[in-house]
């Protein structure tokens, strides 16, 4: 059974691997970096609103996720 902290946590991992990705989208000569990263931002935004939503019910969880 899903819990915040799990989600919240999972949204941590996600943004972490996202967080990598830009570099190697540069590091691929055929594609279209600046559009490519601009939605990996995006992504990365989304997550980041959804925490703040978990965030309004459970004040804690960021400092859940600061522990690990």
């Amino acid at each position: 059974m899903s819990t915040l902290e799990t989600i919240y946590s999972d949204l941590s991992e996600i943004a972490l691997k996202l967080d990598s990705i830009p570099k190697q989208i540069q590091e691929v000569p055929d594609l279209e970096h600046r559009e490519n990263i601009l939605l990996i931002g995006k992504a990365l935004s989304h997550i980041f609103e959804l925490q703040h939503n978990l965030q309004k019910f459970r004040s804690d969880l960021e400092t859940i996720q600061e522990k690990k």
